[in-house]
């Protein structure tokens, strides 16, 4: 059994290689390569890379990266909690009309049309169309980043250091590793730089947080995989594209949105207490049938 010394050795450098290959990468990038497919591919990539590259060294057991789905439970909440994070954060800013809701681009989906819709098609349709369509495509681009965060990181970190603190050091190295793509405008929307950082610094963390309480629940790395994707998918795609950008709409809601930042950390602390409460009565259930 590894010590923490030796665990804190393969994750500094695990966030070196990692810091080393993305910054040849964005060298390529903002080289003019930054609608490049295969650039983006290798960027999302990278942390997967760096993370076999690393147990290679240390000649630790890629098995142990938590490749088995295990149950279906944490599976759908990885989907679902971006979902209920979307459906706070822009349904109030709907509601508060710091923007309106609008349905015009979700019926003009290219992804209807690929399922035999025309267009404008049923907003429903639209809506599934993407949810599903777009998902299969997502999960094949971030499967490469959650087999460094998901596979190798947050489990390492998990053995140092308490689900909160883990979670901070994964979701602001995640979202510095993120930051040249947007101060190079490459990446986000637009919003300045001094909303942009902070703001998406809250939201990763918020889904780190997410992500570190459903991978000490399932043990694998296809929860991250799926929180992902989701997050992806319907909370920087569906409901920012129901969503009219009235002046600073934006400064509150979509990934670099600070008020969105906030309402995802604020839903992952209560998954995590539910998490630990429910621990807590499963630990005293034990001990009563012990005695």
């Amino acid at each position: 059994m590894e010590s923490k010394k030796q665990t804190m050795k393969q994750v500094i450098t695990f966030l070196v290689i990692t810091s080393i290959i993305s910054t040849g990468i964005f060298i390529w990038m903002f080289s003019g390569a930054e609608d490049s497919a295969p650039a983006v591919l290798l960027m999302m990539y990278t942390p997967g890379v760096s993370a076999l590259i690393t147990a290679v060294i240390y000649r630790d057991k890629i098995r142990n990266f938590g490749w088995r789905s295990g149950k279906a439970g944490p599976l759908l909440y990885s989907f679902l909690l971006p979902v209920i994070v979307s459906l706070l954060g822009y349904g109030l800013v709907w509601l508060t009309k710091f923007s309106d809701f609008t349905t015009e681009e979700v019926c003009n989906y290219r992804w209807a049309k690929m399922i035999g819709f025309d267009l404008p098609a049923p907003f429903i349709a639209g809506l599934f169309s993407k949810m599903i369509l777009a998902s299969f495509m997502t999960v094949i681009f971030v499967f490469g980043e959650e087999l460094g965060w998901s596979g190798f990181l947050t489990p390492k970190l998990r053995k140092v250091f308490s689900v909160p603190v883990t979670s901070v050091i994964v979701g602001v190295f995640w979202a510095v590793w993120h930051f040249p793509a947007i101060i190079g405008g490459f990446y986000g929307v637009s919003t300045p730089l001094w909303v942009a950082l902070p703001g998406f610094t809250m939201v990763l963390t918020g889904a780190s947080f997410m992500r570190t309480v459903l991978i000490e629940k399932s043990k694998n790395l296809w929860v991250g995989v799926l929180l992902h994707t989701s997050h992806n998918v319907i909370l920087m795609g569906i409901f920012k594209e129901m969503t009219l950008d009235k002046g600073k709409a934006f400064y509150l809601v979509s990934e670099t949105g600070v008020f969105l930042g906030v309402i995802y950390i604020l839903v992952a602390i209560v998954f995590w207490r539910i998490h630990m409460r429910r621990i807590s009565s499963s630990t005293r259930g034990c001990i009563t049938t012990k005695i």
